[in-house]
């Protein structure tokens, strides 16, 4: 390498650290003198509060199927059923995995007013009334199955 190209390979690294600090940096919450809450990436005077920024937690994807009288843009979830037949065998610990993911999921469901899910589209489509309730519905009957 020449001594130019080791000059600007520095000056490379040095701007790409700098530029790359911001993603790193703290958010801050502060009252000023009038009473009026700032946020901000630097302290905004000596009182101010480092905010702790929550990740969100994820569930792991459901399938979602189509039900009647549903257009081709809306899907809701159900949970697959098993054959009448066939009564299907749970280990205890699966059991309390579905038991807190109904527990979850109806705290998530009730929390919230309008749900929105993503289509096939990738576009954001908002759920009615009464599918909020179907879903609240199917997360109750869960948790009677699986936490009783």
């Amino acid at each position: 390498m020449t001594r130019k190209s080791i000059i600007s390979f520095i000056i490379s690294a040095a701007l790409s650290l700098i530029m790359l600090q911001p993603a790193y940096a703290g958010i801050y919450k502060w009252v000023d003198e009038n009473g009026q809450v700032h946020y901000g990436e630097e302290p905004g005077s000596s009182d101010a509060e480092k905010l702790q920024i929550r990740q969100n937690e994820t569930t792991a994807p459901r399938t979602i199927r189509k039900t009647e009288g549903e257009n081709s843009e809306q899907a809701t979830e159900k949970p697959a059923e098993p054959a009448k037949d066939e009564e299907p065998k749970i280990s205890k610990k699966e059991k309390q995995k579905l038991c807190q993911e109904s527990k979850n999921d109806y705290a998530a469901i009730s929390s919230r007013g309008r749900m929105r899910e993503i289509n096939k589209k990738g576009e954001y489509i908002y759920l009615t009334e009464e599918q909020r309730q179907q879903r609240l519905a199917a997360a109750k009957k869960k948790q009677r199955e699986y936490c009783h």
